[in-house]
């Protein structure tokens, strides 16, 4: 499928690293997902990669969610006159595609959007921490 998308659209960078970006997101997501269970469902195990992996993917996710919170909100304080104006710096064919007023939508739905991977990222990371201490915890008793 990556090759697929890389082959679509070419080799421009900035579209394999935000592709990559939104597949640690996914990546992190799952993992969570099985952290989550793990915490309700404290007799089903939890890989030892898991953990490391969820920092690791977490990490990217949060630079991923950052980056899209603050575009979202660099749309939004861009002035109608500054607008116009990066708009008349665009060839013709492409000052009819853009609309103004498409524009204030695109900045929330990406403020929204990234606020909430922060959001996500920052809740698993929480029970990771609260899963390590568990964790820590039995050890310490097995040990006894």
């Amino acid at each position: 499928m990556l090759l697929s998308s890389v082959l679509f659209l070419g080799t421009n960078l900035g579209s394999i690293i935000s592709l990559l970006s939104m597949g640690a997101c996914f990546i992190h997501s799952v993992l969570s997902l099985y952290l989550q269970r793990s915490l309700l469902l404290p007799e089903i195990p939890l890989k030892e990669s898991t953990p490391g992996g969820m920092r690791f993917m977490g990490t990217i996710g949060l630079v991923f969610s950052i980056l899209i919170t603050l575009s979202g909100l660099t749309i939004l304080l861009v002035s109608p006159e500054q607008m116009k104006t990066e708009i008349s710096n665009l060839p013709a064919d492409q000052q009819a595609a853009v609309k103004q007023t498409m524009v204030k939508p695109i900045g929330v739905f990406l403020l929204v959007m990234g606020s909430l991977f922060l959001l996500n990222i920052v809740l698993s990371f929480r029970y990771l921490r609260q899963w390590l201490q568990l964790h820590s915890g039995r050890h310490r008793e097995d040990e006894e």
